[in-house]
């Protein structure tokens, strides 16, 4: 089941006798679930559990949005665990959790019946791209170029402009929706051959940056948000840096919606936390606090098929 479009939406949390202010964001693509004039009457107590899997790269997000929302209810209780992707998708289609994470739409990892069973919530914008270890000598790399590394086609750094080296190449387990971002953009529907392995394959991007830092001659992918100068050294794609700005106007492409997947009928304090990760607080500060692309400022959007056009 798909979201609606809501030009503005409104979220009264029952924060004891403060209510939280309204919001103003504005939906994307369809795809976007909160329910209108807010979850809960000002003066009311929310109440109850959520739990939260899936998805490691907006994770601290999500974790510093429940930790203000449970601080505000302290009768709600919410924990989350990651898992990846695939994991949080099938938690929710299970009926294992209250929310699923994904960087992918539910559609490319569900039957559609499964599909047509959830809401999906699209949070913020993830703009990835590829690292390398300090001692790699290049700045920058092509997209075909990053394609003959990742299906083991290039393995010295000689080949792409660098000093000669072996290319240690780590990558996200399957399941991964930023293995399945990063390999949509960058593959393009290439097959991997059974030949090629990684030195290794993690399950999640805090392990990876870990890998990363310390391996010589290695390179992989993350989120914006993992960013760190001094653990590696991020890469411009064939010339355009990974920044927030190149993503909002399309130009670099390698990016993802976050979503949290729902079902349609979720319990009133799943809503409502749904609605605070919507909500102008959320979106204005803790969003770019955590690394993350605000909705608002895409110039461009993105479908389930991968197709890019025009916000």
């Amino acid at each position: 089941m798909q979201g609606f479009d809501i030009s503005r939406r409104s979220f009264i949390g029952a924060f004891g006798a403060a209510a939280a202010a309204g919001l103003g964001l504005a939906g994307c693509g369809g795809q976007q679930a909160a329910t209108e004039g807010g979850s809960a009457a000002a003066g009311s107590t929310l109440s109850g559990s959520i739990s939260c899997s899936g998805a490691t790269s907006f994770q601290p997000l999500v974790e510093a949005a429940a930790n203000e929302f449970m601080d505000a209810n302290p009768d709600v209780s919410i924990s989350i665990s990651a898992g990846g992707s695939g994991q949080g998708l099938s938690d929710i289609k299970d009926g294992k959790v209250q929310i699923g994470r994904s960087d992918v739409f539910a559609e490319t990892k569900l039957d559609a019946a499964d599909v047509e069973k959830l809401v999906d919530n699209q949070v913020a914008i993830v703009g990835m791209g590829p690292i390398v270890n300090p001692s790699v000598d290049i700045d920058d790399i092509s997209t075909e170029q990053l394609k003959g590394i990742f299906t083991g086609e290039i393995t010295d750094w000689s080949e792409v402009g660098g000093s000669a080296g072996t290319i240690q190449v780590i990558n996200r387990k399957a399941g991964s929706g930023t293995r399945a971002t990063f390999e949509d953009a960058v593959l393009a529907g290439a097959t991997v051959p059974d030949t090629f392995k990684p030195v290794a394959e993690e399950d999640s991007s805090g392990t990876v940056v870990d890998k990363v830092s310390q391996t010589e001659g290695a390179i992989s992918y993350v989120a914006f948000n993992y960013f760190d100068d001094s653990k590696f050294k991020a890469l411009s794609v064939d010339g355009v840096e990974p920044t927030q700005e190149n993503v909002e106007s399309g130009d670099f492409n390698i990016w993802s919606y976050e979503h949290m997947y729902t079902t349609s009928d979720a319990d009133e304090v799943t809503k409502a936390f749904i609605e605070y990760m919507l909500s102008d607080d959320v979106q204005a500060n803790l969003v770019p606090e955590e690394g993350f692309i605000p909705l608002t400022d895409m110039q461009v959007k993105k479908d389930a098929e991968g197709n890019v056009t025009a916000a």
